[in-house]
C-alpha cells in the first residue's frame, strides 16, 4: 500500500471511531489491541491487518467491503500478501549469506590472508536487504521475531495484547554478544 492508502484508512477508522463515540482507548479494547496501534492506524504510520480489519466491521455492524470499498479490501489483502511473500525471500536471501560468510571467516584464518574486500562486498549486498525488512517490519508493526515468523509462515500480523515488553536494544546486543563469543571461538580453535 501507498502512504495515501494508509492514510486514507486511517482518517476513515478515525471518522467510524468518532460517530459511534468512542475513543482510541475503547476501540482497541475491542479490537483488542493497543491504544498505540489504533494511533498509529489513524495517523497512517502502520497498515491496519485485515483480521483487525474485519473485527472492526463486525463492531461497527457494516460489512468490511462497505466499511473501506472493495478496493481497497482487495488492496490490503495483496499488500499484505506481498509483504509477505516478500519478507520471507529476503529472510532467506538473508540465511544464505551466512554461508559464504563462514566459509570466508575459515579461508581467512587458514591461510592467513586479509579479505577486507570480500567481506565489504557481502556487507553491500546484505544492507539493502536488511534495510529493506525492517521498513517492511516497520509497516506492518512486526516488533519481535515470533511476530515476524508467524507474519512469514501464516500472514498472520500482530494483535497487540499478547506482545513481550522486551527492548530491541537488548536483543541486539545479545546477537552483537552471541556473534563476538563465536568469533572469540574461532579465533581459539584456528
Amino acid at each position: 500500500m501507498t502512504r495515501l492508502d494508509k492514510e486514507t484508512i486511517g482518517r476513515r477508522i478515525a471518522e467510524l471511531r468518532d460517530a459511534r463515540g468512542w475513543s482510541q482507548e475503547e476501540l482497541a479494547e475491542r479490537l483488542h489491541v493497543s491504544r498505540q496501534t489504533v494511533s498509529n492506524w489513524e495517523r497512517g504510520k502502520t497498515l491496519v491487518d485485515v483480521q483487525s480489519l474485519a473485527a472492526m466491521a463486525g463492531e461497527v455492524g457494516r460489512p468490511l467491503s462497505e466499511l473501506l470499498g472493495e478496493e481497497q479490501v482487495r488492496a490490503a489483502r495483496q499488500g499484505t500478501e506481498a509483504a509477505r511473500r516478500e519478507l520471507g525471500v529476503i529472510y532467506g536471501a538473508l540465511a544464505l549469506l551466512w554461508v559464504p560468510a563462514i566459509a570466508l571467516d575459515l579461508t581467512e584464518r587458514i591461510s592467513g590472508t586479509n579479505l577486507l574486500w570480500v567481506w565489504c562486498a557481502l556487507l553491500v549486498v546484505c544492507a539493502p536487504l536488511a534495510w529493506r525488512a525492517w521498513r517492511l517490519e516497520r509497516d506492518y508493526d512486526l516488533r519481535v521475531t515470533r511476530e515476524v515468523a508467524r507474519f512469514i509462515e501464516t500472514g498472520e500480523l500482530p494483535t497487540g495484547n499478547e506482545r513481550p515488553r522486551g527492548h530491541r536494544v537488548l536483543g541486539f546486543i545479545g546477537v552483537v554478544v552471541v556473534f563476538l563469543l563465536v568469533d572469540a571461538l574461532l579465533d581459539v580453535i584456528f
